[in-house]
This record gives C-alpha cells, sequence and structure tokens, in this order.
C-alpha cells in the first residue's frame, strides 16, 4: 500500500501526537545569563545547521548565513558591542556598557545571523526573508531537541551601521540578529502560550466573509 492510500487510522491521534511534537511544543527561549558552557561542539553546530539548510527555500538560494564568534575574538567583539552601546547612548552606565560586553562574552555558542537576499533572483525577496525565517527557526528548534537553551537577540544594536561594516556585512545583506546557545544552568520562569485559536479564521467565501470558529 502506497502512502497515498494509507488509513487515516494509522496516523497519530490524541496523547501520541502531543509525544510525538512534545520538542516543538515545549520550545522557548532561554536569556543568556542562564546559559553556561558546554555549548554545542564544532560537530553538533554542523548538525545544527544541517536542521537550518532542511527549511523551505523556494529556489534553493540559502539566502541566509552565520558566523560564529568563536573564544579567541570575543575580547575584540566586546569591544565593539561597548563601542556601538556607547554612539547610541553617550550617557550610558558603567553599568550598560557592562551588560553591553557581556552579551558577547557571556554565551558558550554565539553566533551571528545575516539574511542575505539574491538580488538577482526571481523568486520575491519577501520569500527569500521567509526562508531565511524558517531556517532560524530550524536552528533554534534543532538545539532545544539536544536539550541546548538558545535565543536570538537583535536590538538597535543590529542597526548600527559601523558594526555591520566591522563585522562583514555587505550593503545589501541584514544582520538579524545574535544566536546565543548553551546548557541552561537556571530554568527560564513559565509562560503562558496564546491557543491556536487567536492566529486561526476560516475563510467562507466572497468578500470580507471570515468567520471566527473553525
Amino acid at each position: 500500500m502506497n502512502e497515498s492510500t494509507t488509513p487515516l487510522q494509522d496516523t497519530p491521534s490524541g496523547t501520541d501526537r502531543e509525544v510525538l511534537l512534545a520538542d516543538l511544543l515545549s520550545r522557548r527561549s532561554v536569556s543568556p545569563k542562564r546559559l553556561v558552557a558546554p555549548g554545542p561542539d564544532l560537530q553538533t553546530l554542523e548538525l545544527l545547521l544541517d536542521a537550518a539548510l532542511r527549511a523551505p527555500d523556494h529556489g534553493g538560494l540559502r539566502p541566509w548565513r552565520v558566523i560564529e564568534f568563536r573564544a579567541e575574538v570575543r575580547a575584540e567583539l566586546a569591544d565593539l558591542f561597548e563601542q556601538e552601546k556607547l554612539r547610541r547612548d553617550p550617557l550610558a552606565s558603567d553599568l550598560d556598557w557592562l551588560r553591553a560586553r557581556d552579551h558577547a562574552l557571556k554565551p558558550p555558542v554565539l553566533l551571528r545571523f545575516v539574511v542575505s537576499p539574491r538580488r538577482r533572483s526571481q523568486t520575491p525577496t519577501r520569500e527569500q526573508w521567509l526562508s531565511a525565517g524558517a531556517a532560524l527557526g530550524n536552528l533554534l528548534n534543532a538545539a532545544h531537541s539536544l536539550g541546548y537553551g538558545a535565543i536570538v537577540l537583535s536590538g538597535e544594536r543590529c542597526f548600527d551601521p559601523l558594526l555591520a561594516l566591522a563585522l562583514g556585512i555587505d550593503e545589501h545583506e541584514e544582520l538579524v540578529g545574535f544566536v546565543s546557545i548553551g546548557t541552561i544552568a537556571k530554568a527560564p520562569p513559565p509562560v503562558t502560550r496564546p491557543l491556536a485559536q487567536t492566529v486561526w479564521t476560516c475563510w467562507r467565501g466572497g468578500s470580507s466573509a471570515f468567520g471566527d470558529d473553525n
């Protein structure tokens, strides 16, 4: 019997489906202050990127890239983060710039995620951004599945042209955020998740014919 004729009763149901999706349903962002070594080693990091490459990708463009910041360059990165903070806020306190430095120094594994749209492609730019976002989601989900905590931090830092230049970001690229990955030392507080119905409507045909039930 081929896949298209498999009886519906063979598909998982109820609790079985929740078990199969347990990793996805339990994933959440974990602040760098809650992460400690060890982070993923090189082989594991390669596996996480393999998962990211499985994201939907119209045209196979891979419109994104990841740069790893290893231990030997973290101090230089911390200097750049501090300089960016002081450019943005010349009156920043010592605590503020120390926090900026910590964002570079503390994560066991630190990556930058860059969206790099292919300008001479027939694939619309918005689809390339969606593909990059899906890849980033796969990366985070894969890290969670392997027992690591992870988070993407963006904010004003990602819009600083001098920082982008120092980090080798091309003019047509966007620095989306910095991905921190490590072992969870302290569990984050519980969060309340919205229900599926908050993003789920049903089109009933005609203009403006939407219903709230599904």
